[in-house]
């Protein structure tokens, strides 16, 4: 048998057998899927998280405007966050400019499940930033 005549045979195999055709297909596209989804639930995650540390913000943002004293208003913003987000709150900045009050709050996401799965898909930092502002 010639080297030309093993493909030919090969495929006359699975053309005769539907099934085996099949399981090669399954075979190729199973892990391409997997992956899809995981990627799907991964950044699904990631953005459910932002919209968490988003509303941490806004919350901490009309504590600490309730409040007349400014250190009082710091202490009751990173409080109010950190009633949203368990832990991982790294940084609360309260500033009031010509525009209102505004608060910047930053997360430090990488002990999320989000980010322990596994570096298959990639994703942002975890450090996530947001503003909020009283205008």
């Amino acid at each position: 048998m010639s080297r030309m005549q093993k493909p030919a045979g090969l495929h006359a195999r699975f053309r005769s057998a539907p099934r085996r055709t099949l399981l090669l297909e399954l075979a190729f596209l199973t892990p391409a899927f997997g992956l899809l989804a995981l990627g799907g639930f991964e950044w699904g995650g990631y953005f459910w998280l932002q919209h968490r540390v988003q509303t941490a913000a806004d919350r901490a943002l009309a504590a600490a405007i309730s409040a007349p004293d400014i250190g009082l208003r710091q202490s009751l913003a990173r409080t109010a966050a950190e009633r949203v987000l368990a832990d991982g709150v790294s940084d609360v900045s309260l500033s009031v400019g010509p525009g209102g009050p505004s608060l910047r709050l930053a997360y430090d996401a990488s002990a999320s499940p989000i980010f322990m799965i596994g570096r298959l898909i990639p994703l942002p930092s975890p450090v996530i930033v947001r503003l909020a502002s009283a205008s």
